[in-house]
């Protein structure tokens, strides 16, 4: 590339019908004044591509790292969700589990409670009828002994007295 210190050193030769001087020098002045301010906004632009293209690599960088977080957060979630639902899932089944034995237990109870009152009823039944026999015979010793004929007997018992018979001995009669 061409520089404007170039520009300014530049020497032509001279031929047989030169240019003017003066008019020559301007002119490249005015040249290397433009061309010099273009190189420097040219340099100035290529240090800010060359900073720009390293702030991109940077962002790029950033970027694949926060893709790769998210990537990672993504499996993550899902992962955390999928031993979430596992673990539900091991909860639900053991809850059901402990239920159904309770239930079990509880009908368990149920059917030795239907037992044990079975057989107290046959129990107490069995003792109801023992009491009603002994009532019965109560009754029909009470009919009995409160008959006419042992207030009869009692009667004539209180009667009997011991007589004396001749001899001094007690007659039973």
């Amino acid at each position: 590339m061409l520089t404007p210190m170039e520009i300014r050193n530049q020497q032509f030769s001279r031929g047989m019908r030169g240019l003017k001087e003066e008019e020559v020098k301007n002119f490249l002045y005015y040249v290397a004044q433009n061309y010099e301010a273009l190189y420097s906004e040219n340099a100035r632009l290529k240090e800010q591509i060359q900073r720009l293209e390293y702030e991109l690599a940077r962002y790029r960088k950033l970027e694949d790292t926060m893709n790769n977080s998210l990537i990672l957060a993504q499996q993550a979630a899902e992962e955390y969700k999928a031993n979430a639902r596992k673990e539900a899932e091991f909860i639900l089944e053991n809850a059901k589990r402990r239920i159904a034995e309770m239930l079990f237990v509880y009908q368990e109870i149920i059917k030795r409670l239907n037992i044990f009152n079975a057989e107290m009823k046959a129990q107490l039944r069995s003792e109801l009828e023992l009491l009603e026999k002994n009532q019965s015979k109560i009754d029909e010793m009470a009919d009995f002994f409160y008959s006419k004929d042992v207030k009869e007997i009692m009667e004539k018992l209180e009667k009997i007295t011991l007589k004396e018979d001749e001899h001094g001995q007690d007659n039973g009669s």
